[in-house]
This record gives C-alpha cells, structure tokens and sequence, in this order.
C-alpha cells in the first residue's frame, strides 16, 4: 500500500497555489507522455501560451465549477 510521508506533503493554501502545483504535475506528465507529432508540431514556438499552460487551465476552470469559457476568463481577468 501507498504510504505518504509528511516531508513530501505539499500544503495548499490558495488558488493560485493549486494552479501552480497543479502546472508544475502536468507539465511533467505532459513532457513524459506527449507523443513527438504533438509536442514538435509546426509552429509551436509562435504559440503564446505553452500546451501545459492550457491543459491547466482547462483542467482548473472544469475544478472550480466553471462550464463556460467567457466566465472562467472573467473570473481570471478579476482574481
């Protein structure tokens, strides 16, 4: 059985700091797993936003209860 340790508990206190953990795992997963047609397709680099940054915060709006896109980016832009 899984046993967990309190020197690799991660607190979370805020928001902001789930979506940064949150981040920091799906990079990681998102760099391990991607396959290379994903990860090196043409024009990446002009991308504003990296693929981990928007599978976050997909990932993080559908979390917070927020369906609609127009009302999670509001919630964004005040927060």
């Amino acid at each position: 059985m899984l046993k967990f340790h309190d020197n690799n508990t991660t607190l979370i206190t805020t928001f902001e700091d789930f979506i940064l953990t949150a981040y920091v795992i799906i990079d990681d997963l998102y760099r391990r797993f991607a396959p290379p047609e994903v990860a090196g397709r043409r024009h990446v680099l002009d991308a504003r936003l990296s693929d981990s940054e928007i599978i976050t915060i997909s990932i993080c709006g559908e979390l917070a209860g927020i369906d609609s896109e127009n009302a999670w980016y509001s919630f964004i832009k005040r927060n």
